[in-house]
């Protein structure tokens, strides 16, 4: 579904501002159409520019009064939408519609081209075949109003937790008993036993006794020892934000 927003302007130079801020506004350019009486206003096939907006079923008059505001020095804007960016209508009739676009459809569309005259546009929808009709909203008969609202959408990120094993040394006391040997010269007298051995004489008699002595020395045997590995677990966490949502209010008023 596709169809042309169509707006007729008394001077170039407003539809060349209107053709500016609609091309800003985010429209191709291949979009967007500008006619005047310094252009052709045929088709690459030959065709009027107005059977290729309006289909060739465009009544007569109408297509007189388009012709006579392009020779008056008018120029007509049109802006090719379709159902990607049909949501984007409302926009594009409000930049259409700034620059004070001529009302083709009224009865005084004459008068409403003499300086100071203003109005509004028209909206062209193509068909299945490809023809078009001239339309407008009050021929439709309804208006649609969009109401955006937010949605939140919660993923997931990964972060890093550095947990460091840091090995020190300590000195801490120990005890352990060891048996010691000692050995003690005990000399006492007593009455000889046998006959004497030699003349009375000096002698020195060397004895020898063993002590023994506690040693300590260190060596490195193996102890404990740590596993390090990671475990992995998951758990559920709930999110909470707000989003905006457009609602509308309709009041009936009596006139």
């Amino acid at each position: 579904m596709q169809g042309h927003v169509v707006a007729v302007y008394k001077s170039r130079g407003e539809a060349e501002q209107a053709y500016s801020e609609i091309v800003s506004a985010g429209v191709p350019a291949e979009r967007v159409r500008l006619n005047s009486k310094d252009r052709a206003h045929t088709t690459a096939d030959g065709g009027s520019i107005w059977d290729w907006l309006f289909g060739s079923g465009m009544p007569e008059d109408d297509r007189r009064s388009y012709d006579e505001r392009m020779a008056g020095g008018g120029a007509v804007l049109s802006v090719l939408v379709d159902s990607p960016s049909i949501a984007r209508l409302d926009e594009i009739e409000i930049i259409l519609d700034k620059y004070h676009p001529l009302e083709m459809n009224d009865a005084d569309a004459r008068a409403a081209a003499a300086p100071g005259g203003s109005g509004t546009m028209s909206r062209s929808n193509a068909d299945a075949s490809g023809a078009a009709a001239p339309t407008n909203r009050a021929a439709q008969g309804e208006q649609v109003i969009p109401l955006p609202e937010e949605e939140l959408k919660v993923g997931k990120r990964a972060t890093e937790r550095v947990q460091r094993i840091r090995t020190y040394v300590v000195e801490e006391p120990v005890q352990k008993n060891v048996r010691l040997r000692d050995e003690r010269t005990v000399v006492e007298k007593r009455p000889a036993t046998g006959s004497p051995q030699a003349m009375p004489g000096e002698r020195e008699v060397e004895v020898r006794e063993v002590h023994e002595e506690p040693v300590a020395q260190k060596t490195v045997k193996a102890g404990e020892e740590l596993v390090v590995r990671k475990e992995a677990t998951e758990h559920i966490d709930r999110v909470s934000d707000t989003v905006k949502k457009t609602k509308a209010d309709v009041n009936t008023q009596k006139r």
